[in-house]
């Protein structure tokens, strides 16, 4: 029997493979597949089918805004939390919710030899597929721009607009939320949270001028040492970029690199990382070190380079030089250009006389673009410094790549810690007296006042302070710790929180019974050294939020206040309980629950896991006899059951212990009498939910 095969026109199956996709990309998708569908019909209809394939891989709406990826998280958390109705096993709970996860896109939390409770307390928090939707989305959303050519200079330059959309979109959000949130200390001072924001790194302003500082403090130590500095650029692999720029100087144009195998910026960040590592390595190895600062940006299509300012030890030039070269172009060293463009080095002349060879001052160009554009007009490509610092920042979010970082010198942690320790006991250390006088803004040094010197010398001194450039991981003030006796919002112990800064010192001491032995030289008695360690407690503040502004502009004030802390947690909306939103607030009914005296309750207990009674307080169901819904039943200092307390929870109050059916089989609930459909539905009304309300 002959068998004609079916013949599929290229463009009816160009047509039919963009078409789950929406408007905007089909557009798209399919003007690129033209382009090249003339020079290579294979390879067209490949990429085509490779990038629908991914793109469609991502359940929810390419074109969806921020706000609609806050509401697919809320719905998948809802999801998995109603599965715990269902499904009473762990293991088996676990695996549905996984399976929903991986539908998604998104990897389950659970790791092998791990309790469950936790990765299902995650799976059913709605902040934390927020978080997973929002990377997963943005990168496959930004994968598929780059592999289109739209991330590039004169269209879409360091990334999509559709990414800087919903970036800006997200902190909007942020910015709302912490500005209609306020918080109270134990002072009975009261700020929005967007206050306090303020007053610490998250400001862009504070970020840079910071910045500036530690650069500023390095280059002056390096010029009291008698170290030189040095300026350097590592480049990724013609392969790993997806444009190309050719022709004549002043008439370069942008096209697509044939060299380019798929790489995107993370995997490109990742490079770079490695070849930093095997850098310091080798000069590890020769025994030199270095000290300054990295800044990684994007290029034109949004791979990463990173630019360095450090400092090293003047006759080791040739040796950092000749480390950096021979990792650096160790992948793909003879393609052309490899040595003229890959690595590129730049000494610092400080006696230059216009005085422009300050490394502070060359590398402010770079920290204001990465950050908040301050001073500049526009960037090299000739775009205006506010908005390509806004598309540096959304860049470096969705690849979730780390801009800034140290090479060397001690850690900034205890740095800011000291800041918040308003005075020092009498008899401590000399070398924490000169840390805590170096961010000290009323301290002088040599006479000059600190706040005067413009940052230049608060870093240098407390460097200096911490053992030096070199001190390495033997720096002598750190954060003091304490660990803490309470778990996650997941169930998991919570880690060590700061309580101030801590160091040690030897000292001479003569103890009591033979300080009256005088002259103690003619005993031949001499002072005995001991080491003595200072904590030193810094200045905090215990913060309880107290009201959050509706849509409306009313303010909800919750009935119970949660327990105290001193961490910003934007993790609800339009509630004031903290612990998401209602069934009510979210103008769904579930259960029948809306209006009764338990729909708050349900709604925390959904996500969160039983609310516990403090002593005394009433039994059963926590927030029995209270009414309202959205209200924070169990009182202050309660907590949210998790993993096997909440199951023992459930059974004792309102499931009853799973018994065998008579005859085996199915197993059924003790107290619900083995009760389903409308049966089990009106005896819940009568017992737990109260009655169901109509939608309003």
């Amino acid at each position: 029997m002959n068998f004609a095969r079916a013949f599929i026109p290229d463009p009816v199956w160009a047509a039919g493979r963009v078409a789950p996709l929406p408007t905007r990309w089909q557009g798209r998708l399919l003007d690129a597949w033209k382009g090249a569908h003339g020079k290579d019909r294979r390879g067209a209809n490949v990429a085509l089918r490779e990038v629908t394939e991914k793109l469609l891989q991502v359940r929810i709406p390419l074109d969806a805004s921020d706000a609609q990826l806050c509401d697919a998280a809320q719905a998948l958390a809802d999801r998995c939390a109603s599965a715990a109705e269902r499904i009473h096993e762990p293991f088996a709970l676990l695996r549905h919710m996984e399976a929903i996860a991986e539908g998604q896109g998104i990897e389950s939390p659970y790791r092998c030899g791990q309790p469950v409770g936790p990765a299902i307390a995650r799976l059913t928090c709605h902040q934390w597929w927020r978080r997973k939707l929002r990377a997963h989305h943005g990168r496959a959303v930004e994968a598929a721009a780059i592999r289109l050519g739209y991330v590039r200079k004169g269209r879409e330059i360091y990334c999509s607009t559709d990414t800087l959309q919903r970036r800006i979109q997200q902190n909007a959000r942020n910015h709302a939320s912490l500005e209609n949130t306020t918080a109270t200390n134990e002072l009975g001072q009261e700020y929005t949270l967007a206050e306090l924001a303020a007053k610490g790194p998250a400001n862009k302003a504070i970020r840079r001028a910071e910045l500036m500082t530690r650069i500023a403090g390095f280059e002056r130590i390096a010029r009291d040492m008698g170290h030189v500095g040095l300026f350097m650029t590592i480049t990724c692999p013609s392969r790993m970029h997806r444009m190309r720029t050719v022709g004549p100087k002043g008439a370069k144009v942008v096209v697509d690199n044939p060299r380019w195998d798929g790489t995107l910026p993370r995997a490109a960040q990742a490079y770079l990382s490695k070849v930093w590592a095997r850098i310091r390595a080798k000069l590890a190895r020769l025994e030199i070190g270095l000290y300054g600062f990295r800044i990684a940006e994007p290029q034109q299509d949004g791979t990463p380079h990173w630019h360095f300012v450090v400092f090293h030890e003047a006759d080791k030039v040739a040796q950092v030089r000749g480390a950096v070269l021979v990792h650096a172009l160790r992948d793909s060293p003879d393609e052309p250009g490899a040595h003229a463009h890959r690595v590129d080095f730049k000494a610092i002349d400080w006696d230059r006389p216009d005085g422009s060879g300050s490394a502070a001052g060359y590398i402010a160009k770079y920290v204001a673009k990465n950050i908040d554009g301050y001073r500049l007009e526009a960037d090299l490509h000739g775009n205006p410094a506010l908005e390509t610092s806004a598309r540096v920042e959304a860049w470096a979010s969705t690849w979730g790549i780390r801009q800034f970082q140290q090479v060397g010198g001690p850690p900034v942690g205890p740095w800011r810690e000291l800041r918040r320790v308003e005075a020092l006991p009498a008899g401590v250390p000399a070398h924490l007296v000169e840390a805590h006088n170096a961010v000290n803004k009323l301290a002088k040094f040599g006479g000059q006042d600190n706040a005067e010197a413009a940052g230049r010398v608060a870093w240098d001194h407390y460097v200096r302070a911490q053992g030096g450039v070199f001190c390495g991981r033997d720096y002598r003030v750190k954060v003091a710790q304490v660990e803490q006796d309470k778990l996650t919002r997941y169930g998991e112990q919570a880690g060590p929180r700061p309580i101030g800064v801590e160091t040690t010192s030897v000292e001479e001491w003569i103890p009591e019974s033979i300080k009256a032995m005088h002259p103690m030289d003619r005993y031949g008695f001499e002072p005995l050294r001991r080491t003595v360690h200072w904590l030193v407690e810094s200045t905090r503040h215990e913060w309880v939020i107290s009201g959050r502004a509706r849509s409306n502009g009313r303010v909800s004030i919750g009935t119970a206040q949660p327990g105290p802390w001193t961490r910003v947690n934007n993790c609800t909306e339009g509630v004031s309980n903290g612990h998401g939103r209602t069934a009510a607030a979210s103008g769904q009914v579930h259960a029948g629950l809306c209006g009764s005296a338990h729909a708050g309750a349900y709604a925390g207990e959904a996500i969160h896991g039983a609310r516990v009674v403090p002593a005394g307080g009433a039994g059963g169901v926590p927030g029995a006899g209270e009414t309202g819904a959205g209200t924070d039943h169990g009182g202050a200092g309660a907590g949210w059951l998790q993993g096997e307390e909440l199951q023992r929870w459930r059974e004792a109050h309102m499931c009853g212990p799973w018994v065998p059916v008579r005859g085996g089989g199915r197993r059924k609930s003790a107290h619900t009498g083995g009760r389903t459909g409308a049966a089990l539905a009106a005896w819940l009304e009568r017992t737990v939910h109260g009655p169901r309300l109509p939608n309003d």
